[in-house]
């Protein structure tokens, strides 16, 4: 059974990729949302608690398409994948059991949350543990889906020994667990700016432009400040499917699927030069901060310096078993002899260490301009808003670049050593396939989001 136009393939990744876009928003949001909430509430400003209350809304109206297509992506997937879904049923049918429980549970604690806001207020610490709860009970189901996912990459050795802790602590769960739960806060704070953003290019009033000029810096900042603890998780990602099985990272890093993290290192270097462009844009509307401007341009020439060092390969051929074409110098087509190192993965490491310790430099110094002039909200330029949009799209088309990089890396399998991939579709799709579907999955996410800021927040103020 294949699905018309567009294949099967295509459709399941589709839809998977979507849901997974906002499961991430509606679980990373409301971290981000509780925090503020009892940050308003122990301080008494009313700003973390507008904050709080506006994303939490967008997060109530996300929560349903986010059931949308999470069924869309089961009823897909049960069409032509219907053996696939079998198999993980009968593996995992008890963890499946659970995780519709939790759904149900956390759907009931999404909404206790979000329409007692205002029946709780007199009494906040209620009220803020309901939203512990939520979250408590949101991550307990990103565990449990991810028990699937790295299944499906690292199954255990013998499937008929393992019992349920084995089958469930497989050798990538942990690795997948923290790279995801930071990932989900990056998510959140990036969607909160991009939120921001919009609210302040369409607000009337300055009082409202100063609030989301507000709003938009926190969203940043709690986006960048866990964007720089990624590469770690992701290290720690690797290496536990690096031990599992050499071939796995080797497929991934230095064959196939090489030229996919080349791409990654562009994206995430264009993330981070967004985020320090949008930290300097800020900086200018602090009066008195002119003497700081001076940081901005040796700063930035050492983040690019580092972001191209980072894209550069070891060779240019587009895996390991390419052969040099017919009258081609082997020279040309690898890096000189003595830049040879920053083809490395030593070069590499460095280069992330030099942009992550510049951002935070970056932060150091927009406090001490704060500390020697005056901070005027809503006098931003334009265009560092621009960049709270440009920043959350870079953010997303990499989460689903990675995505399709863990998936992919399972070759010619469903289950890796475990169920063969049959299909016409088993093979692991080149980088412009790729870069076009996570390019569709992106676009289709943020017009999703822009409806729903617009039913959210304008809508009904038109009426």
């Amino acid at each position: 059974m294949d699905v018309p136009v567009i294949g099967a393939r295509s459709a399941v990744w589709l839809a998977a990729q979507l849901h997974l876009f906002l499961a991430a928003f509606v679980l990373g949001a409301p971290i981000f949302v509780v925090i503020c909430e009892w940050r308003g509430h122990r301080r008494g400003n009313a700003r973390f608690e507008r904050l709080a209350h506006e994303t939490m809304k967008v997060v109530t109206i996300a929560y349903s398409f986010t059931a949308l297509t999470g069924a869309a992506f089961g009823f897909v997937l049960m069409g032509p994948y219907n053996a696939v879904m079998a198999h993980l049923l009968e593996a995992y049918g008890a963890v499946f059991v659970l995780y519709v429980l939790l759904f149900f549970v956390e759907t009931i604690l999404m909404y206790l949350y979000w329409y007692t806001w205002e029946p709780l207020a007199p009494r906040k610490g209620l009220h803020i543990s309901v939203g512990i709860a939520l979250n408590v009970v949101g991550t307990a189901v990103m565990v449990l889906m991810n028990t699937v996912g790295a299944y499906m990459l690292t199954p255990p050795e013998s499937l008929e020994a393992a019992g349920f802790w084995t089958m469930v602590n497989t050798a990538t769960w942990t690795g997948l667990n923290l790279h995801r739960f930071i990932a989900n806060i990056t998510f959140g704070g990036f969607m909160v700016a991009l939120f921001a953003a919009f609210m302040f290019l369409t607000a009337s009033s300055e009082e409202d432009r100063a609030f989301y000029d507000w709003m938009g810096f926190i969203g940043n900042l709690i986006g960048v400040g866990t964007l720089m603890m990624l590469p770690l998780a992701g290290y720690v990602y690797a290496k536990e499917i690096f031990l599992y099985d050499a071939t796995i990272a080797t497929f991934m890093m230095a064959d196939k699927l090489s030229g996919f993290f080349v791409m990654q290192g562009l994206l995430v270097s264009l993330l981070f030069l967004g985020a320090n462009y949008y930290v300097w844009m800020s900086i200018r509307r602090i009066r008195g901060a002119e003497p700081y401007l001076g940081y901005m341009q040796p700063t930035f020439l050492v983040i690019l310096t580092a972001a191209l060092i980072w894209v550069i390969p070891q060779n240019f051929l587009p895996d390991l078993t390419t052969p040099i074409p017919l009258g081609v110098d082997p020279l040309s087509i690898v890096i000189p002899e003595r830049a040879a190192f920053l083809g490395l993965m030593m070069a590499k490491a460095l280069a992330v260490t030099a942009i992550i310790l510049f951002t935070f430099f970056t932060y150091m110094i927009y406090r001490r301009a704060i500390a020697a002039g005056t901070l005027e909200w809503g006098a931003i330029a334009p265009q560092a808003q621009y960049a709270l949009v440009f920043v959350p799209a870079v953010a997303v088309y990499t989460m689903g670049l990675m995505g399709a990089i863990r998936e992919l890396a399972r070759q010619d399998w469903h289950v890796y050593t475990v169920f063969r991939d049959v299909t016409p579709y088993w093979y692991a799709t080149p980088l412009a396939h790729t870069s076009i579907m996570v390019g569709v999955a992106t676009l289709t996410f943020f017009t999703l989001m822009a409806f729903i800021f617009w039913v959210g927040f304008k809508l009904g103020k038109a009426g």
